[in-house]
């Protein structure tokens, strides 16, 4: 989708090489949630792109859902009730307990999840693409699992296998580097494939989503409760000593919240980017990486890192837990704004819907085959 893009690339390396160096030696925490938090937000954003390879002329077509503003509105009243459940069973029950079935469940949807980033990796290349033409079985629809029939191939199976020998080690060893690489594919996976739609849609989502951090963190002691009691991946965890060799039990942490949430937001931006360049071009191809290309999911980029930038530097003056997306969601939506407003394109961004658009590009590819 992208041409001359080699960012993607490095990222995955840096990820790789700071994973693998965190595990020898201590590396300055707010060195690493910065690193982290920026590098996922961007594979995420450059993975949700795929979504222009579904649905090609002649081929099955595959449903893409978007979120609503309905979904908008009701999600923080959602996540307040999961929150606040929790925070009573933790309350009510003892945490190991507690944690002993989440365990099992974070471990078949973290093995899913880098089952997926594996599978997306690999099909990439000749000799495992051919493995993906290669139908083996068909699941039947599931109840609550899967909305329908699903198609079973060979790149599948290794990706299974390999995916489920980080989530058996997960699973017996519960060790916080793997942790974090169920966390990174959450992250990337979720990012990628939570499709907001309509810039409306985030821009509520994310200003509803300010004020639910902010009375969680500031107004209670659950959010912190919760996320320090839940043994399971839906944080990152960076060691604050050394401890190679040893058992480590003091760690700073950031929820994947505060990663995938604004993350699906930037991931609107560089959809908008490609879209408008199709629309522009009158053409279906890959587009040159470049800031022109792609000045708002570039200056949207910005703006979540100087969010996470100013959470962190909040947080060691006040040696305070912070809601990050007190930080996050102005960085995100005032950048994107101020850009719209400075390139005279308010408008067209308030009333951007890559579904409709999308369908508009298709029917237009459609004509030109005919």
């Amino acid at each position: 989708m992208l041409r001359n893009e080699y960012f993607s690339r490095l990222a995955y390396l840096t990820l790789i090489a700071l994973t693998i160096i965190s595990r020898i030696t201590v590396i300055p925490v707010y060195f690493l949630v910065t690193i982290h938090t920026t590098l996922l937000v961007y594979l995420g954003c450059v993975e949700s792109l795929n979504v222009f390879n579904k649905n090609k002329p002649g081929e099955t077509e595959e449903k893409i859902e978007t979120m609503t503003q309905k979904d908008a509105w009701m999600f923080p009243v959602i996540g307040s009730c999961t929150l606040f459940g929790l925070y009573v069973v933790f309350k009510i029950f003892h945490k190991d307990y507690v944690n002993l079935l989440f365990h099992f469940y974070f471990t078949i949807i973290g093995t899913y999840s880098v089952k997926a980033i594996i599978y997306e990796k690999l099909i990439r290349i000749s000799l495992f693409y051919n493995l993906s033409k290669s139908h083996i079985l068909t699941v039947p629809k599931i109840p609550y699992l899967n909305e329908g029939p699903v198609a079973i191939n060979q790149l599948d199976i290794v990706s299974y296998f390999l995916g489920s020998i980080v989530g058996i080690a997960y699973f017996i060893t519960k060790n916080w580097t793997l942790n974090n690489i169920f966390g990174i594919c959450f992250s990337i996976f979720g990012i990628a494939n939570i499709l907001l739609g309509q810039f409306k849609v985030g821009f509520i989502l994310l200003g509803l989503l300010f004020f639910y951090d902010i009375f969680w963190v500031f107004g209670t002691d659950v959010m912190v409760t919760v996320a320090k009691s839940l043994d399971g991946p839906i944080k990152l965890m960076f060691p604050k000593a050394e401890g190679y060799g040893t058992t480590i039990t003091d760690f700073s942490i950031i929820g994947l919240g505060d990663i995938v949430i604004p993350g699906v937001f930037v991931a609107l931006m560089i959809r908008y980017d490609f879209i408008k360049y199709l629309e522009r071009n009158q053409t279906h191809t890959e587009v040159e990486f470049s800031y022109k290309n792609f000045n708002f999911f570039l200056t949207t980029m910005f703006g979540y890192f100087l969010g996470i930038v100013t959470t962190l530097v909040i947080m060691n003056v006040f040696n305070h837990a912070q809601p990050a997306l007190l930080y996050l969601v102005p960085g995100c939506l005032f950048s994107s704004l101020l850009n719209a407003l400075f390139r005279g394109q308010l408008k067209t961004l308030w009333n951007f819907d890559e579904e409709v658009e999308m369908k508009n590009m298709k029917e237009k590819e459609t004509a030109k085959t005919k």
